[in-house]
């Protein structure tokens, strides 16, 4: 008998109209709860089962309630139920319709399911009302305030409780004691001069130490300022941009896994007939200099500036640039490419005769990497588009890792092919005057800022739109300009590796010529450009490219690499067939057995492919199996439509042909 059940009824008089309530539903409910489950398919079957669990906890707190049990047991039921019904919402209960190839067994189901929600739903109203209405003996006014905040929408596992005000400690520490294990002090977060506001390095570190936060998100963010006090709205958005950035790389990869594999895929011809092996040009450049080009509004001034130098430099363009740089009279040697997602317009009709090379992350747009017959020298920004390049097996591309921003990748390129001296010009890290792009750069990109400067919208042609606070940052010529969490965290990165290299004793120094651009610590401001110099040595990057190995060899693009990838095929049909024969298993068994992925799993293996291509539907899926249960079936019908997919036509017979 679970501890908070008792055989003991309170007094008539004792009872408060909302616990009246409670034992004149309880019956019902009680009686509803012992109905047999049915033998459904899987993903009704297992709403079924959360619906019943989710009434059983509400039958145990009300029979607590009932009887009138001491406050910490009436609490642990509470919390039993608020999980209870987290697991029952992860089974998006709301999502259920009759399907049109009605059986009297799905019909007895769904009519089975139909009364449980009615009869829970019911209950859930009832308790709430007693949540909100009764004053609770024994229980402080500022923890009884908490549960009705709360009512029976928090998930004490995974939902975020930052606390704040005069009984901070108190409620943090109630809560965990009751087994909330993601409660945030106001203190440990706030300024440390400025009690009002968010400090990022603290709210970064504090975050840091929740396990799981990650791989299982908060369903709610509970901001628990006490009785008649709420957060601040500055606070509340300061907040929500630092949940964002701590969950940036699992949403980088589960929005693009599926790109990435596709875009490699589709790669693979370009590669191997234009590639050429990164790690030759190892201090190629020696002693010389380099000017890094971002796309910033502050490029404008500074285009004529590179032109004009005396000396030429190598010029190291990120993708976005390049329409502004090469209209402003400036031919890019390097071109660097890392975001998935810009397309071939940034390059669409522009005369690159002069480029050396251009350095792409090996899935990028396939449009935009096969436009021209420029020399390619590939990098993996990650170990899971390695993965993809490591199963081909064909040949060997570097991890060149980056803080998000194209510029991180063009620093380390300058880094390694050697250049003494490194200027940026065009990398402002911010919006000055209000501007997104320098002219003829992002073309059709928008920035919208609200009517109070406190918030953006930034709309690109390429569908990577994104939204959230604008912050202020020091501008070189001493103007505070708008920019984003984001953007501060690339500008961080970039300090730290200007950091890294002095500490390492490298001999690179390094310049900021982006007068309207944030201030980067570490890095000189060139106040007068005329007075500046690039580079002291010319350099002829064109000819240093020519001379570097190619990263497949002719004969070797003939037969093996059409081998491997007719191996690569018959692997991802074998595990399509897998799949589909897993998935037809799979529809008699439980929702949770999963047994059935032995096979699926051991053949996967050699098909990142698929994996990759999935990642955003297995981080679901993952947070499902923590949250409630997981429908089997499901996902092996995905893996098996993604396995047939990842096969274009152009792998078979001739690994040439562009797709």
């Amino acid at each position: 008998m679970p501890c908070w059940q008792s055989s003991r009824r309170p007094r008539s008089d004792s009872i408060a109209p909302s616990t009246r309530k409670i034992i004149d539903h309880h019956q019902n409910l009680e009686q509803t709860m012992n109905t047999p489950v049915s033998t459904l398919r899987a993903d009704l079957s297992e709403k079924i089962v959360a619906a019943r669990s989710y009434g059983l906890a509400q039958q145990a707190l009300m029979q607590a309630i009932v009887d009138q049990r001491l406050p910490h047991i009436v609490n642990h039921g509470l919390d039993l139920a608020r999980i209870a019904a987290a697991i029952f919402r992860g089974t998006s209960p709301e999502s259920t319709r009759v399907e049109e190839d009605l059986t009297p067994q799905l019909i007895e189901g769904t009519a089975e399911f139909l009364g449980l929600y009615a009869y829970i739903k019911q209950t859930e109203k009832l308790l709430n009302e007693w949540l909100q209405s009764t004053v609770r003996k024994d229980v402080s006014p500022i923890l009884q305030h908490v549960d009705r905040v709360l009512g029976m929408e928090g998930d004490p596992r995974f939902d975020l409780y930052v606390v704040a005000g005069r009984e901070a400690d108190e409620v943090a520490r109630h809560l965990r004691d009751r087994g909330y294990s993601r409660v945030l002090e106001w203190q440990q977060i706030c300024g440390a001069n400025d009690s009002t506001t968010l400090d990022a390095k603290r709210t970064e570190a504090a975050l840091d130490g929740i396990s799981d936060l990650s791989s299982c998100r908060p369903g709610r963010v509970w901001l628990l300022w006490g009785e008649g006090a709420e957060c601040p709205e500055s606070a509340r958005a300061s907040l929500d941009e630092q949940l964002r950035k701590a969950f940036m790389n699992r949403n980088t990869v589960g929005s693009l896994g599926e790109r990435w594999s596709r875009q490699f895929i589709a790669n693979i011809p370009a590669l191997a007939r234009r590639g050429r092996n990164l790690g030759d040009l190892t201090n190629a450049f020696a002693g010389s200099g380099a000017v890094i080009v971002g796309a910033g509004p502050s490029l404008d001034e500074g285009i004529a500036w590179i032109r004009g130098q005396k000396v030429k430099p190598l010029v190291i363009c990120s993708y976005k640039a390049v329409r502004a740089l090469v209209q402003g009279g400036v031919t890019p040697d390097l071109i660097v490419m890392l975001d998935p997602k810009q397309g071939l317009h940034h390059l669409a009709d522009l005369d690159l005769s002069g480029t050396a090379a251009i350095v792409s992350e090996v899935a990028v747009d396939p449009a935009a990497l096969s436009a021209n017959d420029i020399p390619i020298l590939p990098y993996c920004s990650g170990t899971d588009t390695h993965n993809l390049v490591a199963a081909l097996g064909s040949f060997e591309v570097p991890i060149i890792r980056s803080g998000g921003s194209v510029l991180h990748i063009a620093l380390q390129i300058a880094r390694l092919i050697g250049c003494a001296r490194v200027t940026f010009a065009g990398v402002d890290f911010g919006f000055p005057n209000e501007r997104l792009y320098a002219n003829g750069a992002g073309q059709g990109d928008e920035l919208i800022l609200a009517d109070d400067r406190r918030s953006y919208v930034r709309r690109a042609v390429d569908g990577n739109h994104r939204s959230g606070m604008l912050v202020g940052a020091v501008a070189n010529d001493g103007t505070v300009i708008a920019t984003t969490v984001e953007l501060n965290h690339y500008r961080a990165w970039t300090e730290q590796f200007v950091r890294d290299s002095k500490r390492h004793g490298l001999n690179t120094d390094f310049f900021n010529a982006s007068r309207m651009g944030a201030r980067i610590e570490g890095v000189e401001f060139v106040a007068d450009l005329a007075t500046h110099v690039i580079s002291t040595v010319s350099v002829d990057a064109e000819r240093v490219i020519d001379h570097l190995s190619a990263l497949v060899g002719a004969a070797e693009i003939e037969k093996p690499v059409a081998m491997r990838l007719r191996e690569k095929a018959q692997k991802l049909r074998a595990l399509s067939r897998t799949c589909r024969k897993a998935a037809t298993v799979a529809r008699d068994e439980k929702a949770t057995d999963t047994k059935i992925y032995g096979r699926v799993a051991e053949q996967a293996e050699d098909c990142p492919e698929v994996s990759l291509a999935l990642t955003r539907n297995l981080q679901i899926i993952d947070e499902q199996m923590k949250r409630s249960t997981v429908d089997a079936p499901q996902r092996l019908r995905r893996t098996s439509s993604l396995a047939n997919l990842c096969q274009p036509d152009c792998w078979i017979g001739n690994p040439r042909r562009s797709p």
